[in-house]
């Protein structure tokens, strides 16, 4: 593991080296676990090696760009944003749950990812609560949707994964992009999931304005594709709360954080809470934007 754990940092060099890089919370834990039985065993280098091992994984989890460093006082003051992104699970059976739970966050802007045809009939209240909405549900399991109470001028399906919508927020344009790259388990995929977040990134930089970026990257905030995304289009976590806690898997030992919300022309995510279990492999993600 403590090779493994080094080994994470070199993703682009090689696609299984960054598959290796979604997992820092984990070797967290295993460094120490290591580390301990190490110096019970009196093994001073390993001990030593796994500290160090430690420590930098810690440091890559702490200092991810843009996260827990907003001055909340000055945002308090200012109506919030609120956003919510849902990979639902296009299996997932319960359905009415998902809806009432979406439902009872009165959120402003809705993202919701796998709704496919199948869920039309489930969306109903939603259609009815949000007068605004965008979806793309004829791509499986990477459908799109997005409801919203601001006003809407138009919206565009530019890729499969990638929903396009132009609003309007308190007197300003305002263009929010649902998005899901595809999982990047396998050479094929992981190039697959790289050649979307880089069309997503060419989407993205060149927009002025507020921009909000809310999906299931399927990319966590340490890997590669995340530092490609980030350093490519301008956008940000620009988060108050800390971006790294897992929303994928949390009922299993390899859970990670792979659902983000990013912003960019001076937006603020100011709170940031991650649902409960709703039958999804995934759980919801509510944030607060603020100017």
């Amino acid at each position: 593991m403590l090779l493994i754990t080094w080994l994470g940092s070199l993703g682009r060099f090689w696609w299984l080296f960054d598959l290796l890089a979604h997992f820092r919370l984990q070797y967290v834990l295993g460094c120490v676990a290591i580390g301990f039985t190490a110096w019970l065993c009196r093994h001073s280098r390993t001990a030593v090696f796994a500290g160090v091992s430690c420590v930098w994984n810690v440091w890559l989890i702490v200092s991810i760009p843009g996260s827990g460093f907003a001055p909340v006082e000055v945002m308090q003051a200012q109506k919030p944003l609120r956003v919510l992104t849902f990979n639902v699970l296009i299996t997932n059976l319960q359905r009415k749950a998902v809806v009432e739970h979406v439902l009872s966050t009165d959120a402003d802007i809705v993202c919701l990812v796998e709704v496919d045809q199948s869920w039309r009939k489930d969306l109903e209240p939603l259609y009815r609560k949000y007068p605004q909405h965008a979806d793309g549900l004829n791509f499986g399991n990477f459908s799109v949707a997005c409801f919203t109470r601001l006003p809407m001028e138009r919206f565009e399906i530019l890729d499969v994964p990638t929903l396009m919508v132009h609003l309007e927020h308190e007197g300003r344009p305002l263009t929010f992009i649902g998005a899901h790259p595809p999982r990047p388990f396998g050479e094929q995929n992981f190039h697959e999931r790289m050649r979307h977040i880089r069309e997503l990134a060419a989407l993205l930089k060149p927009l002025d304005g507020e921009v909000i970026l809310a999906c299931d990257l399927n990319s966590t905030p340490w890997c590669e594709g995340m530092r490609l995304l980030m350093e490519q289009s301008g956008m940000a976590f620009n988060s108050v709360p800390p971006v790294w806690v897992p929303t994928w898997g949390r009922d299993g030992p390899l859970m990670i954080p792979i659902d983000h919300v990013l912003v960019k022309g001076g937006l603020m995510v100011r709170k940031r809470e991650v649902g409960p279990d709703l039958g999804s492999d995934h759980r919801p993600v509510l944030v607060e934007i603020t100017r």
